[in-house]
């Protein structure tokens, strides 16, 4: 008989806290998805000052968040429930007083992750996504509130990755004073500019336009599911590929709206309506760099990857 214990992750990212809880699929190095929760809780606001930090408000309501996931992960009784938090807490100068207070209110200590950890378990999540398999070369690319990473993969091996301070909620606050109002053209001139210039000094080295490029993250679900309602589709009917000239359009067409109406675009969470089309600009500069057309989104991400080292799927 297989194993099917069960396994439980929280990421605590800079925009949302979420929840996976999961088991070995049927298939060896598949995991299935038993349950999925995701609760926006931005503990980011201020990850762009100079010396960043969580504030009090941020901490309290981040922790009840983490409080309440464990509690939705306890009734699958998992073997192990693992926390793990990225860049909002990687960067701010008083992140051990959140871990504290998570310890205190849980009894689980926070795992911060570096950058280049990020990254490989981002990776090894995308090794679980039955539609990478057999690709042997490919970029990955995941935009979050704090930081964007890259990763350049070749027969399964990282071959180099990446985490830039290129998040979204990050651009925001530091290029967008108002964000109440429609976005102007130069405003995303300026963080293009910057996007591109970040990327220059990376020296990432993007491979042949043949190589695939796999897309996770918040930004990215966003855009393939509000594509999906236009075509009438649920998110996983419509197709994986996301065209750039679609993320531009889309870009476009948020980024003229006042925030107010924005809001109430269907399928865009009204949490995220000021920080999604800092995400868009970015993730069109990142694609125009690269000469990308288009990329391959993918729901296989940073808690997948967790998920396969609690549970040594093979392909980890």
């Amino acid at each position: 008989m297989p194993n099917r214990e069960t396994v439980a992750v929280i990421d605590v990212g800079s925009n949302s806290i979420k929840l996976l809880v999961a088991r070995k699929g049927a298939v060896p190095g598949n995991i299935d998805r038993i349950f999925a929760e995701t609760i926006e809780t931005r503990i980011s606001a201020g990850i762009s000052h100079e010396l960043p930090s969580l504030t009090k408000q941020a901490m309290q309501a981040g922790c009840e968040t983490i409080a309440e996931l464990v509690h939705l992960a306890q009734g699958y009784h998992p073997k192990e429930i693992r926390i793990v938090a990225t860049s909002a807490v990687r960067d701010a100068i008083n992140g051990m007083d959140f871990i504290a207070m998570v310890n205190d209110a849980t009894g689980i200590e926070i795992q911060v992750l570096s950058g280049t950890k990020e990254a490989t378990y981002i990776g090894q999540g995308l090794a679980c996504d039955p539609q990478i398999a057999g690709r042997n070369r490919f970029i990955q690319m995941d935009i979050g509130g704090g930081s964007l990473e890259l990763i350049r993969f070749h027969h399964g091996q990282i071959e180099q990755a990446l985490s830039l301070q290129l998040g979204a909620v990050r651009l925001t606050e530091r290029f967008i004073e108002d964000r109440d109002i429609p976005i102007t053209a130069e405003t995303a001139a300026l963080i293009r500019a910057h996007v591109q210039e970040s990327l220059h000094q990376s020296a990432f080295a993007f491979p042949p336009t043949t190589d695939s490029f796999i897309v996770t993250g918040g930004a990215f679900t966003v855009t393939r599911a509000i594509l999906a309602a236009r075509e009438d589709k649920t998110i996983e009917q419509r197709s994986p590929v996301l065209m750039r000239s679609e993320i531009t359009q889309l870009k476009s067409e948020l980024m003229a709206l006042p925030l107010h109406e924005r809001m109430a675009t269907p399928h865009l969470p009204a949490t995220r309506a000021d920080i999604v089309p800092t995400a868009l600009i970015t993730i069109e500069a990142v694609l125009q760099r690269a000469a990308r057309e288009a990329v391959t989104h993918s729901f296989y991400n940073l808690r997948y990857g967790i998920a396969a080292e609690q549970l040594n799927v093979a392909n980890v």
